[in-house]
């Protein structure tokens, strides 16, 4: 009985306790699920406020660049409108000089750097006179390259090649004379010798050398006479600079014309050892082309027809854009 009554009562507490037990195994299990959750919306949160910060980052560095950009370009069309400003008042300046003359000159400015140029009449044709020497020069050049003619060939002088006028070889006995080519290119350009451009021109052949002239330019001149437009010329003097096909004797040709013996146009108020250009007269038409070596290279050809006092026009006009130049 006593086993009986025992064994009761150890039933009874088990029935108190184990279900407490569960209960606060239950409460327990919630806690940790709540701790758990608790701690994973935190997590989130901690996520979301670094994406929030990454991104108001972003935008922040992505603000500070867009105005840099603006501002640069902003400054770069600033500069570009000044330019063209300057241009336009440089341009504006040389026709008021020009004033009645305006439409008895051709000029064509070419910056070789940036590509700027400045045209007045540069299509009107005028008479080249020795400013064609350039070309033929350039056309010699291309004959030394191809193996068409030798700088060290003999020349001799036929009656045909005297002409009066500039040059030294006229003052001399030239009978059954003979030079070498490479000679007479250095005076036919030095000191614009007209018999000596002759003696070359025979020997590369009048048409064959309009001819080349014309494939070099890629387009047509007459060659009814000694004819260019300034902007023909403007080209040819390109090629000379560029010097696509690395020619030697066009480096040469570029020193020698920084020699010429003619300084009262284009280089009579710049410094004659930056300016490498060919003067050119015949009866009422003055002319000067060439290429000015400043810190920014660049090409002008004047041709004049009865300007009065062509000379002084060609040399003002020339400062004018010298000055120009040097303020760029």
């Amino acid at each position: 009985m006593k086993f009986v009554k025992l064994g009761g009562f150890l039933l009874i507490i088990l029935a108190i306790v184990i279900p407490q037990q569960v209960l606060a195994n239950s409460d327990y299990e919630k806690t940790n699920t709540v701790e758990i959750n608790a701690a994973t919306d935190k997590s989130k949160n901690n996520q979301s406020e670094n994406k929030v910060e990454d991104n108001n980052s972003s935008n922040s560095e992505s603000t500070q660049e867009e105005p840099l950009e603006i501002k640069e370009k902003e400054l770069q069309a600033a500069k570009e409108a000044q330019l063209k400003a300057k241009k336009e008042k440089l341009e504006n300046e040389i026709k008021k000089y020009l004033r009645n003359n305006i439409n008895n000159i051709g000029l064509s400015y070419y910056d070789v750097t940036s590509g700027e140029s400045i045209n007045i009449n540069s299509d009107k044709t005028f008479l080249a006179a020795s400013t064609v020497k350039v070309q033929l020069n350039m056309i010699l050049a291309d004959m030394f390259a191809n193996g068409q003619a030798s700088q060290s060939e003999q020349l001799t002088y036929i009656q045909a090649d005297y002409e009066e006028g500039t040059g030294i070889l006229q003052y001399t006995n030239l009978s059954n004379k003979s030079y070498v080519t490479a000679t007479l290119s250095d005076y036919s350009i030095i000191h614009s010798d007209n018999i000596a451009t002759n003696m070359i021109m025979r020997r590369i052949g009048y048409e064959n050398f309009r001819n080349l002239v014309d494939k070099k330019l890629g387009t047509a001149t007459n060659h009814s006479g000694n004819y260019i437009t300034a902007s023909q010329e403007t080209s040819i003097l390109r090629k000379l600079y560029e010097n696509e096909d690395s020619n030697s004797y066009y480096l040469h040709i570029i020193d020698i014309m920084k020699k010429t013996d003619f300084h009262d146009r284009m280089d009579k108020y710049i410094n004659t050892n930056i300016v490498a250009h060919k003067v050119g007269n015949y009866a009422n038409y003055v002319n000067d082309v060439g290429i000015v070596y400043t810190n920014k290279p660049y090409i002008i050809s004047i041709y004049t027809e009865g300007v009065s006092n062509a000379n002084e026009v060609i040399a003002h006009i020339s400062k004018l854009i010298y000055d120009y130049q040097n303020e760029k």
